[in-house]
């Protein structure tokens, strides 16, 4: 789910401890999921085929339009130099090559809770929903924490961050098969913004199961019984047992159309 979706439902402390045990299996299950469709894809990740001899790799490799690729590319990269990264604008050529084992990590963001006067913010994750990222030094987690300056600040590694980020955005917007894909797969991607790291694209795909936060008042007395200033979303059971199917759906759609039901 997104920040605009909080369901605000109510639930029983001994509901919140179930569906935490549930989300944390299903969780598990769609990693493992997620990480096997990864390794399979991984050849369709390769920057070279869209930026050709502008990265370094082995032989020549001409591509049509990697001229128009890169230039994308060096635009999203200097536009997310500015705040709050605050990075040389430098663009040298060719670029560094970059493996494709794609690295996935749980989405945050922030939220906050307000009941009466007493007043939180909180740090909120999406166990099913993912930033994805080629591999780098520095992760999309360690990146949130170095500008919010809870770790120490590494420009190289931020540097290396933001233009692997900036890639991956590139190679969804040049290649709209992989969106397909990854939909095919009932895994929907979105292209969100972090408020800790500016204009910066971040790709995200999202399990089929959705999550949801309880309202905020069990939201704060959840944050101040464990002491954490942190929430993970839980599975929401009445949405999990009616998933959609894109296929189904226009299956049944077409036979609608045509007006044919089902043999008895």
């Amino acid at each position: 789910m997104t920040e605009a979706q909080v369901a605000g439902r109510q639930f029983s402390h001994e509901q919140l401890s179930r569906l935490h045990e549930v989300t944390r299996q299903i969780e598990k299950l769609c990693r493992i999921q997620l990480r096997a469709y990864l390794d399979a894809l991984a050849p369709l990740f390769r920057p070279r085929r869209l930026l050709g001899n502008h990265m370094e790799g082995p032989g020549n490799e001409s591509v049509v339009n990697a001229d128009q690729s890169l230039n994308e590319l060096r635009e999203l990269f200097l536009r997310a130099c500015g705040r709050p990264f605050d990075l040389r604008k430098e663009f040298p050529l060719p670029l560094e090559s970059v493996p494709t084992q794609i690295q996935f990590l749980e989405w945050e963001y922030g939220y906050s809770v307000q009941i009466e006067r007493e007043k939180k913010e909180l740090s909120i994750t999406a166990p099913l929903t993912w930033v994805l990222a080629y591999p780098a030094a520095c992760s999309y987690t360690m990146a949130r924490q170095m500008l919010a300056g809870q770790q120490e600040r590494n420009a190289e590694n931020l540097r290396t961050f933001a233009l692997r980020t900036s890639l991956m955005h590139l190679m969804f917007a040049r290649l709209p098969e992989l969106t397909s894909l990854f939909e095919g797969l009932r895994y929907r991607v979105e292209i969100r913004k972090s408020r800790e790291l500016g204009d910066l694209p971040l790709v995200t795909v999202s399990a089929p199961v959705p999550t949801v936060l309880p309202a905020d008042d069990i939201l704060l007395i959840a944050a101040t019984y464990s002491g954490r200033s942190g929430f993970v979303e839980i599975v929401d059971p009445e949405q999990a047992l009616h998933l959609r199917d894109p296929l189904l759906e226009q299956v049944r759609k077409i036979l609608e159309e045509n007006q044919v039901s089902a043999v008895n």
